[in-house]
């Protein structure tokens, strides 16, 4: 019984020895320090950040008449357009300045302002021209080309209402969590923005 009691004392005291040296005399792996720094390199390397894709049907009128009721028979022109529009909306990391990051007890980041990346045509734009006799005859223009930069533009104003901004600024926040916790994952993180 003695001889079973040593062999598996000296198979514990064996393991506890193999067990304490690999834990003094193992290899260290060097974390990179958590700074702004880091960070701010990580964030800025992204680019423009698009948190979200806002799709919507916008019309336009774009009324090139005088009110003039002969002038407007003759060279006058009204054009209603529509199209399905999708306005890509985040935040350009690229315009993050050092100073914007804080690494204390916690992660603060002030973010630049949401933007607009593009405003795309998703359909075909329909198209609506009435034009007077003269314009139709001598000037013809379909009136294309300012029904498309009226649509982008008209669209670009409508995705930048306050509650769209809220939803893309919440995003844009959850996005950034996720990227800043791949490097700091046990800090507490603060977003603002400008």
């Amino acid at each position: 019984m003695k001889k079973y009691f040593y062999l598996i004392f000296s198979i514990i005291i064996l393991a506890l020895g193999f067990y304490l040296g690999y834990l003094i005399f193992s290899p260290r792996q060097n974390e990179p320090k958590i700074d702004s720094l880091l960070i701010y390199n990580k964030l800025q390397s992204q680019g423009f950040l698009i948190t979200q894709n806002y799709i919507l049907e916008q019309r336009v009128t774009i009324d090139n008449t005088s009110g003039q009721i002969w002038k407007d028979f003759f060279w006058g022109q009204k054009i209603e357009a529509s199209a399905v529009m999708k306005v890509n909306l985040g935040v350009d990391l690229q315009k993050l300045n050092q100073n914007d990051v804080k690494v204390n007890d916690q992660i603060e980041i002030t973010l630049p302002a949401i933007e607009t990346q593009s405003v795309e045509i998703v359909s075909d734009i329909n198209l609506q021209n009435q034009q007077g006799i003269f314009k139709r005859i001598l000037n013809n223009d379909n009136g294309y080309n300012q029904a498309l930069s009226q649509l982008k533009e008209q669209a670009k104003i409508a995705a930048s209402q306050p509650e769209i901004v809220k939803q893309v600024q919440a995003n844009t926040q959850k996005e950034i969590e996720r990227l800043v916790k791949l490097i700091a994952e046990n800090k507490e993180i603060k977003i603002n923005f400008k």
